[in-house]
């Protein structure tokens, strides 16, 4: 598969669970391994990400500290890497509290598309730093896991609330400690920008 083609079919990926998430659970039962959802789909939008936080630090900033843009990029595309691994281990490791089977493929899945929302406001407010009132719009987030619990995990009801539940708590708290320790750091090297 080529650039062009690779990219084409991300986009089109990207719409599908955006626009019909229902409908996009219960067709995505196609055999792929959890590490092309990775490769092919969640690093290309983290690496977008990285680069527009990038730009949008050269951009904005009055004097350009090109090793800042960079190290802010970094801390970026690293932090979502993490926040993905993760949450993929641990999601996976939850599915035997709720009396269910281990399945690394559909918990990457999972995770690797809910995340998309934030992934696109963090491209945005990577670009255009102002507009961080945009963030919010990373919630539905948030419904994609709750309909990708639905249709692709075989849980009975009252697991499936619970699972649902301790997933978004654990991925919350995992962005949180993410964020505060890379930010955390971050200062530690450029105290004035972070």
């Amino acid at each position: 598969m080529d650039f062009k083609e690779r990219y084409r079919q991300l986009f089109q990926t990207c719409l599908s669970v955006l626009v019909e998430p229902t409908k996009f659970w219960q067709e995505e039962k196609e055999e792929i391994k959890a590490e092309a959802i990775f490769k092919d789909y969640f690093l290309p939008l983290v690496l977008l990400v990285g680069l527009a936080v990038f730009i949008g630090e050269l951009i904005k900033g009055s004097e350009i500290l090109f090793s800042y843009a960079v190290a802010k990029s970094v801390r970026e595309v690293v932090s979502y890497i993490l926040q993905y691994f993760l949450s993929v281990y641990l999601l996976n490791e939850l599915l035997t509290s709720v009396g269910a089977v281990k399945n690394k493929l559909v918990v990457s899945r999972l995770v690797g598309y809910s995340f998309l929302p934030f992934l696109i406001v963090s491209f945005i407010t990577g670009l255009f730093p102002g507009l961080y009132v945009l963030s919010v719009l990373g919630l539905y987030g948030i419904f994609l896991f709750v309909q990708g619990v639905k249709g692709s995990l075989n849980l009975l009801p009252e697991n499936q609330n619970r699972y649902t539940m301790l997933g978004l708590l654990l991925i919350f708290l995992i962005f949180i400690l993410l964020n505060v320790f890379s930010w955390k750091l971050l200062q530690a090297f450029y105290g004035y920008g972070a």
